[in-house]
């Protein structure tokens, strides 16, 4: 830290200050909950985002019209610019690739500004050098490897299995070269994950940087249910459980669950033991499970509440606001556990490799009963990836039932008319 910055240090708050937090690639939601809250906030923001781009994470259009070409918001995305932060919120560019910029960015705002609590969201709490530094300033109460545990596949599995709990057959490749090895210990159908540049275990130390390693895992079959849960002084609490992909409907989300009292507590157990395992005390965490034939299995999991469009798919059915409940257990109220009043369902599409000729139905499907956006992120000339190169939109809706529900998701995708031309090199 400069001498300039140290002689312009500010004293930390007494005790009957706000808290002060920094927040690491907030929500602007979540920046107004916590001012709101009584809470002093600083951000740091990702430098990476242009004007352009801060600009496309703005606020959404009224639930209610249909979207074109803008993008799904996460509760917990960094889609802060600074108009729609509170006035004189302090907001600091950081590059997050730049591990000592952003120590001392972090290292500046305890010391010079008097943080007490660093909160980080959008995959930022496991970079090392956010982690690390909070744990070493004393602004997280959370060990500095519990995030890391969680998102990294082979740590995850590694802590997973070294407890026998939730164990799945595991081999890690160094190299490309190394895949048909460790396929053929573990026995096909596999898994196949790509770590990290930066991943090594003890099993396998070795290796140059920024070589790709792998993970290769037994497949896991059986229908995929994602647990949301807020843990608060260790104590974990589960959100709800959302029915994924395949374990409802092919191409549909649904929330709450429709699950089996026997199955919901299963999988419920088997995330926050993860969490336990991991020593997570604070914070959002979204566990993926797998419902074998053998028992719950943990596919990934990480410290941070679902993207959209799964997080409105909770709030639309309980009313729970994310960022507003995580504002209150900062500030030592009592978590409250949401409860569904209603389905609601997220249907995405897949549109096939080309370019998008003409699109229709939009209008047709946001105007159904129980529907409340729909997001097609095309216009007309607008080249698409193909599943795995970009969202192909989305209908998110509410219903009384699992089956006006499927109903509805029918219908819509009944409605929609695609157009794409075939670019010859994927024909």
């Amino acid at each position: 830290m400069s001498a300039t910055a140290d002689r312009y240090r500010e004293p930390h708050p007494p005790d009957s200050a706000p808290q002060r937090l920094l927040l690491l690639c907030p929500s602007a939601r979540l920046v107004r909950e916590a001012v709101a809250a009584g809470f002093a906030v600083r951000v740091l923001a990702d430098a990476s985002l242009t004007p352009e781009a801060q600009e496309s994470h703005g606020p959404q259009e009224s639930p209610d019209a249909p979207e074109s070409r803008k993008p799904a918001t996460s509760p917990h995305a960094p889609d802060c610019p600074d108009e729609d932060l509170p006035p004189g919120t302090p907001v600091e560019l950081v590059d997050l690739t730049d591990e000592t910029a952003l120590v001392e960015a972090i290292d500046v705002a305890v010391r010079v500004h008097g943080t007490q609590r660093l909160l980080a969201f959008a995959g930022t709490a496991a970079l090392p050098a956010v982690a690390k530094t909070a744990a070493r300033l004393g602004v997280t109460p959370n060990p500095v490897d519990a995030a890391r545990l969680l998102g990294e596949p082979a740590a995850m599995r590694a802590l997973l299995n070294g407890s026998r709990h939730s164990y799945v057959p595991a081999a890690q490749a160094r190299t490309a070269q190394e895949l048909p090895a460790a396929v053929e210990e573990i026995g096909a159908p596999v898994t196949v994950r790509t770590l990290p540049s930066s991943t090594r275990t003890a099993s396998c130390p070795s290796g140059s940087a920024g070589e790709r390693s792998y993970l290769v895992e037994q497949y896991l079959e059986g229908p995929e249910y994602g647990v949301v849960t807020l843990t608060v002084d260790g104590m974990h609490r589960v959100v709800g459980v959302v029915a994924l992909h395949g374990a409802w409907h092919p191409s549909s989300h649904l929330f709450p669950a429709p699950l089996g009292e026997r199955d919901e507590a299963e999988a419920r157990a088997i995330a926050t033991e993860l969490l336990d395992l991991a020593g997570y005390e604070f914070g959002y965490a979204y566990t993926v499970v797998v419902l074998t034939a053998d028992g719950p299995r943990v596919v990934r999991s990480r410290a941070d509440y679902p993207d959209d469009p799964l997080a409105s798919l909770i709030e639309l059915a309980t009313g729970f606001c994310a960022e507003a409940e995580l504002v209150q257990a900062l500030a030592g109220k009592p978590v409250n556990v949401p409860t569904a009043d209603r389905y609601a369902a997220v249907a995405s599409y897949r549109l096939p490799v080309g370019r998008l000729l003409s699109v229709s139905g939009l209008e047709s499907i946001s105007e159904l009963p129980g529907v409340h956006r729909v997001h097609f992120p095309y216009a007309s000339g607008d080249d698409i990836p193909g599943h795995g190169g970009g969202a192909d939109g989305y209908v998110l809706l509410s219903a009384e039932s699992t089956q006006e529900a499927a109903e509805t998701v029918t219908e819509a995708g009944r409605l929609l008319r695609a157009e794409v031309s075939r670019r010859p090199d994927h024909l």
